[in-house]
C-alpha cells in the first residue's frame, strides 16, 4: 500500500491530473426500433374501406326501367327547349313585323313626295327643252333654265335587319310578298336614281357657269339638250317605279 500512495503523491506533486474514465459505448439503434417508433407530429392516415354492393346486379327489367327514365327525361328536356325556341321565334317575328310595318308607313310618305317631285321635274324639264330648242337670245334663255333635283331615299333599316338575323323567314311569304316587291324596287333602281341626279346637277353647273359668263355658247347648249333629254327619260321611268311602289305599299299590311 505504501508504494501506491507514494506514487499518487508523486503524481500529484508533479502536477498531473488523474486520467478520465474510458467512455461507455452506447448500443446502436436498430432499423426495427426506428420503424416501430412513430413520430410524435405525424397522424395516422385514414384508410378507405371498400365494401361490396349491398344490392344484387340489375336485372333486364331494372335496366329497361332505368333507360326508360333517361329517355323520358331527354324528351322532356328537348320539348322544353323547343317550346322556348318557338316562343322566342314568335316574339322575334312579331318584332320584325312591327318594325317593317312602321318603316313601310314612313316610306309611303316618302314615295308620295318623290312622285310629286318627279311629276314637277318632268314639267320643268320639258320647258327647259323648249327653251333650248328656241332661238331666244341667251339673256332670255339663261334665266328660264331650271335644274333642281331632289329625291328622298326610302328607309330600309328594319327590312335589312330582319334579313340579317333571319326573322324575315318567320313571316309567311304571302304576307311579305308586297313588301318584298317594294324593297326590291327601291334598291334595284338606285344606280338610275344617282344617274338622274348627276345629269341634273351637271346641267345646273353648266347653266350657273353660263350665267356668270353672261352667254351660252353652242356646245353648252347642245350639252344641255342631251342632259335634259336624258333626265326626262329617267324621270318618266322613276315615276313609273314610284307608282308601282305606291300600289305595293297599299297592299302590304303586316299588322298581326
Amino acid at each position: 500500500m505504501a508504494p501506491n500512495s507514494s506514487n499518487a503523491e508523486e503524481s500529484s506533486s508533479a502536477g498531473l491530473e488523474p486520467s478520465a474514465p474510458p467512455p461507455v459505448a452506447l448500443p446502436e439503434p436498430s432499423f426495427d426500433s426506428l420503424a416501430s417508433a412513430p413520430y410524435a407530429h405525424e397522424e395516422p392516415i385514414p384508410m378507405i374501406d371498400v365494401h361490396p354492393p349491398h344490392q344484387p346486379v340489375h336485372t333486364w327489367k331494372d335496366f329497361l326501367i332505368h333507360m326508360s327514365a333517361i329517355c323520358l327525361g331527354l324528351l322532356i328536356a328537348i320539348g322544353l327547349e323547343q317550346s322556348v325556341e318557338y316562343l322566342h321565334r314568335r316574339h322575334q317575328a312579331r318584332e320584325a313585323r312591327a318594325s317593317i310595318q312602321q318603316e313601310l308607313k314612313e316610306n309611303a310618305t316618302i314615295v308620295q313626295q318623290n312622285l310629286t317631285t318627279l311629276v314637277a321635274d318632268q314639267s320643268e324639264l320639258a320647258k327647259d327643252m323648249d327653251v333650248l330648242n328656241s332661238n331666244a337670245p341667251d339673256a332670255q334663255t339663261l334665266p328660264a333654265l331650271q335644274y333642281s333635283p331632289y329625291l328622298r331615299r326610302q328607309h330600309d333599316a328594319a327590312w335589312n335587319a330582319a334579313k340579317t338575323d333571319g326573322s324575315i323567314a318567320l313571316i309567311a311569304p304571302q304576307e311579305i310578298g308586297a313588301a318584298n316587291y317594294f324593297y326590291s324596287s327601291s334598291s334595284e333602281p338606285l344606280p338610275l336614281v344617282f344617274a338622274y341626279i348627276a345629269d341634273m346637277e351637271a346641267a345646273a353647273a353648266i347653266v350657273d357657269h353660263a350665267r356668270i359668263a353672261g352667254k351660252l355658247d353652242q356646245s353648252e347648249r347642245e350639252q344641255l339638250r342631251i342632259l335634259t333629254a336624258s333626265s326626262i327619260g329617267r324621270a318618266k321611268f322613276l315615276t313609273e317605279v314610284a307608282e308601282g311602289q305606291s300600289k305595293a305599299l297599299k297592299r302590304s299590311n303586316l299588322d298581326p
